[in-house]
């Protein structure tokens, strides 16, 4: 009844639960009423997210009857389907305490690295909106919260999260308040009408758009960029995956992003976040050359600017013109309307310059060609799988939705023809097949020759 090609039996020549069996063996038991199989529930989840259901019911329901479910799900056509709420009950519980969905998700990861589909050289970091459950309308500060007894699994969880109630998140400028249903979702205007909703922070293999890494965060930008340093350092610990290119869009175009990429051994394809030109009509920073031996600016008729003091907490240098030499310069109706000229320098100032070294060079452009991967990761996770809306309220919720979703974009990935056969793509190039006549020939700046992205199948 099932064709041999079918999508369902292609993912699931891809798919071990070995782990999670493991992982989940001490959260039954072995007396009283038999238990239901969690790799069936893990199964159902799986189908859910790859047809885009987001309804529990409707996958029940959808289960009896859809032979190719069945077969994935290993239920013979007599079996009893079990009961739509059995999914929270495992989810909030033995799921949770076992992080089953991040299991899962880093299999298919280790999968894909086992299988040569990622490359190493090339990554992109983003991050998405995705609105959460939340109705608009239901907005509060957080002091009318409802009372912790009679709340709500997220509400209580977003408390214990807290320590303590907060009225403002740090560095959010314009709070609206937070949801009663969902308090972790924040307020954001981010695209088009302001909604509750969290951020899909996604670091993809650009090459073969293989996710690496999700997280889960508030709609803030701050925490996006937050996310992406948790991201890079947890992929360089579990698979020692450590790119040589990192490409992003302005975002995460900060000193301490930039300087924490250069520190992890890779070069920042990064738009710089570059306010040295807003100066009013004033003379700007590029103005003054810097000697680094000294630690000193020099102004543009020869003065000096020194070192006069460094904040720990912003990593901000800033650097001062003697008063006296500001008096009688020619210079000071366009350079100052101050008693004397300051100048600041970021702690990471070298990671900068780094980033706009790069801007121009062939391999910022092909980075930048790269990075829709990550675009083409949202638009999937979106248009095909049902991820525009969460069904799962609070911050774990929202983490296990995406760790669901990339996981199985992954095995999207792993499942088509040509990967099951081990056959090379059409139009792939070999590096070991080249020469260096036709290296040349190509004109290829990069170690390792790539094909142009091509459309998901």
């Amino acid at each position: 009844m099932l064709p041999a090609n079918h999508l369902l039996r292609r993912i699931d020549q891809c798919l071990d639960t070995g782990e999670l069996r493991e992982a989940l063996a001490d959260h039954y038991s072995a007396r009283g009423r038999p238990s239901i199989d969690p790799e069936l529930l893990i199964r159902m989840t799986l189908i859910g997210r790859i047809y885009a259901i987001t309804s529990e019911r409707r996958l029940c329901e959808e289960l009896r009857y859809n032979l190719a479910y069945r077969w994935f799900c290993r239920l013979t056509p007599g079996d009893k389907v079990p009961h739509h709420s059995t999914f929270s009950k495992n989810r909030h519980g033995r799921f949770r305490d076992a992080g089953v969905f991040r299991q899962l998700f880093e299999a298919t990861v280790r999968r894909c690295i086992g299988k040569g589909l990622v490359g190493g050289k090339d990554a992109a970091i983003d991050a998405s909106f995705i609105e959460a459950d939340a109705c608009w309308q239901r907005k509060t500060v957080p002091g009318y919260l409802p009372y912790v007894a009679n709340a709500g699994r997220p509400v209580r969880e977003w408390l214990a999260d807290q320590g303590s109630i907060s009225t403002k998140p740090g560095g959010s400028k314009d709070f609206e308040g937070v949801s009663r249903t969902d308090p972790a979702a924040a307020w954001s205007a981010r695209p088009g009408r302001a909604r509750f909703g969290y951020a899909l922070n996604a670091l993809v293999d650009t090459p073969s758009g293989v996710a690496l890494d999700v997280e889960a965060t508030p709609a803030r930008f701050a925490e996006e960029v937050d996310a992406g340093r948790v991201m890079l350092g947890r992929a360089a610990d579990r698979f020692d995956y450590h790119p040589k290119r990192i490409a992003a869009d302005k975002a995460y175009g900060s000193a301490g992003f930039l300087g924490f990429v250069r520190d992890q051994g890779a070069i920042p394809h990064i738009p710089v976040i570059d306010r040295t030109q807003q100066t009013k009509g004033k003379l700007p920073r590029t103005a003054f050359s810097y000697d680094r031996d000294t630690d000193s600016f020099t102004c543009p008729i020869g003065k000096t600017l020194r070192h006069y003091t460094f904040h720990l907490r912003t990593g901000v240098h800033r650097y001062a013109a003697d008063a006296r030499d500001c008096e009688g310069c020619v210079l000071r109706k366009t350079c100052t309307k101050a008693r004397r000229r300051t100048l600041v320098r970021l702690d990471n100032e070298d990671a900068r310059d780094l980033a706009r070294a790069e801007l121009e060079t062939g391999l910022f452009k092909r980075s930048m060609r790269l990075r829709r991967g990550v675009e083409r990761f949202f638009a999937d996770a979106k248009g095909k799988h049902g991820m525009r809306r969460l069904h799962l309220r609070g911050i774990r919720g929202a983490e296990e939705e995406f760790l669901i979703g990339a996981a199985v974009m992954n095995l999207m990935i792993l499942a088509r023809p040509q990967r099951l056969t081990d056959k090379p793509r059409r139009g792939r190039c070999i590096p070991a097949a080249l020469t260096p006549a036709a290296i040349s020939a190509r004109s290829i700046e990069h170690d390792v020759i790539v094909s142009p992205p091509r459309r998901y199948a």
